[in-house]
């Protein structure tokens, strides 16, 4: 090998280093976006799974409300104790008369989580008419009362 004298000698080492820690980098970043999209993916279906606990219990407890005017009661209020949040953000319950989303022409609860795309549908089938209306999660009031059934946050 012919000296000419420039100094080359050290470029080798230090390109390969820089190279090396590009490389390293974009693999990092590549794994923390991968990562991001997982952990969203697993909120979206955790708070599916939690609006279908909470929708379960809260059809349930409408639907007994109705039972119970339907035995000879006149009137009546159930309380039910939801969750105020799921998936570590608020969600809301809508009730319809009308519910597209199932076989039969019972109405239905709505429930969509606030921060993640997810929305569960639960037929109710009740005697007394569903009256549309939309209240936050957390505590509910069921009201059964002259051929209505009525839900409404309870603040307490």
């Amino acid at each position: 090998m012919i000296d000419d004298g420039t100094p080359d000698r050290g470029l080798t080492m230090a390109v390969t280093h820089v190279l090396a820690l590009g490389i390293s980098a974009a693999l990092i970043a590549l794994l923390l976006a991968g990562s991001g999209a997982v952990l969203e993916a697993e909120t979206e279906r955790a708070a599916e799974r939690s609006l279908e606990v909470v929708g379960q219990e809260v059809g349930g407890e409408v639907e007994a409300a109705d039972r119970l005017v339907a035995d000879g009661s006149d009137e009546t209020t159930v309380r039910v104790d939801a969750p105020r949040t799921i998936a570590r953000a608020g969600y809301s319950i809508e009730t319809r008369s009308d519910c597209r989303e199932t076989a039969s022409d019972a109405g239905c609860l709505e429930l969509s989580a606030n921060a993640a795309d997810a929305t569960v549908v639960i037929p109710v089938s009740t005697e007394a008419d569903l009256e549309p209306s939309t209240v936050p999660g957390g505590p509910i009031e069921i009201g059964v009362e002259d051929g209505r059934v009525t839900l409404e946050g309870d603040d307490r």
